[in-house]
């Protein structure tokens, strides 16, 4: 297994936690539609390539980014590109016949993708639900994975309006709940916190179909096993209390946090010349781990994204705050919230910051802290100061 700290991992490199496989297929197998909950680099996309490079039999899946869609019409015009381009149609039906009957609209399939030949006001979404209820599945199951689905639908609400955010979550809705589509599921992810945006809008009644299921983070021993394979392909060593100190050290044990680090001592091993790691050495790669700036600037980009001016200014002092002085207290707060004009939203805004993977209330419900000590580092360094 090779050290990768940027892009999603497939193949060799996936590291199998068989617990969380297990619980994802039986609520497949259960007939739900699923949204996948956990914070930004916590490996959801990996997760999603892993279920299909392996599917159980009578199983396809289908994988859309969607992220960078900022309308319906585009949501709807790139999944029905994907669908009708995908393996598992060609597979099903042997032949283009099946769309060309069903959407005459398509001009040509290629390597490269799918050319409509539409208006510019075609209804895409029209097309797309028509082509899923004239699927003739049988006994097979396609599980249409949507990755970054909780961005598209915010870029929908900003760009645009609430009401279209909600008319976007309607038309999905429909799409899931339809006694006419049959043997499709969905699975949802994101980096941001859907249900913290239909709370936001006033539509929490619009995924309550969808079952959440919560990816945590890494138990102590998976993430042991996952430093040890990682330590098959790095010239270097560590011994079992270094490993522990790392571990420590790291707090949130997500697979991002413990390459960053291993990534860095594989560096310093090899510009010091030493194989064995020691404590300091371990404390020097923290230190190191936050220089490539752009590691972090996702978590930085997408509060200035996403929130108003005041809004922004509430979480950046709030997250300042904390990462000086490494906790703060809930009436703190609160009067943060009063100085920079959001009383009446501060506890969604800071209900973002949790689940967007910055902060936490675990140890103490009215005390919050960065989840991960090489985040607050880096805030601290390039944010705050």
């Amino acid at each position: 297994m090779k050290i990768r700290t940027g892009n999603p991992v497939r193949g060799e490199n996936f590291f199998v936690r068989k617990h969380l496989i297990d619980k994802i297929w039986e609520r497949i197998e259960s007939g739900y539609n699923l949204l996948l909950v956990a914070p930004r680099r916590v490996g959801k996309t990996s997760l999603m390539f892993y279920l299909m490079d392996n599917p159980k039999e009578n199983y396809y899946f289908i994988f859309i980014n969607v992220e960078s869609v900022t309308t319906e019409n585009e949501f709807y015009r790139r999944l029905l590109s994907n669908l009708v381009s995908s393996e598992f149609v060609k597979f099903i039906y042997k032949s283009e016949n099946f769309i060309k009957e069903h959407l005459p609209i398509i001009k040509k399939i290629g390597p490269d993708g799918v050319t409509f030949d539409t208006k510019d006001n075609y209804n895409f979404h029209e097309a797309y639900e028509t082509i899923l209820k004239r699927l003739n599945l049988k006994d097979k199951k396609l599980i249409i994975l949507l990755d970054e689905f909780s961005e598209a639908t915010e870029s929908i609400r900003i760009d645009y309006s609430d009401r279209d955010a909600i008319h976007f979550l309607h038309t999905n809705r429909e799409i899931r709940l339809s006694n006419k589509i049959n043997n499709v599921q969905f699975i949802y992810s994101g980096s941001i916190g859907l249900e913290n945006i239909v709370k936001k809008i006033n539509a929490t009644h619009i995924i309550d179909d969808i079952i959440p299921l919560k990816i945590e983070p890494l138990r102590k021993e998976e993430a042991f096993e996952l430093i040890s394979l990682l330590l098959e392909t790095v010239n270097f060593n560590l011994s079992v209390s270094s490993i522990n100190y790392i571990l420590e050290k790291i707090k949130w044990l997500i697979p991002f946090y413990i390459q960053l680090i291993l990534q860095s001592l594989k560096d310093l091993s090899k510009e010091k010349n030493k194989n064995t790691i020691d404590e300091k050495m371990i404390d020097e790669a923290f230190s190191e781990s936050i220089e490539n700036k752009n590691q972090f600037e996702l978590w930085h980009t997408r509060l200035r994204k996403s929130l108003k001016k005041n809004e922004y200014n509430f979480a950046k002092e709030l997250l300042n705050l904390i990462s000086e002085k490494e906790t703060i207290e809930s009436n703190e707060i609160r009067d943060i919230a009063v100085k920079n004009e959001v009383k009446e939203e501060y506890n969604d805004i800071v209900g973002s910051l949790v689940y967007d993977g910055y902060i936490n209330n675990n140890n103490e419900i009215k005390t919050y802290s960065f989840n991960s000590p090489i985040l607050r580092m880096w805030w601290w360094k390039y944010v705050a100061n």
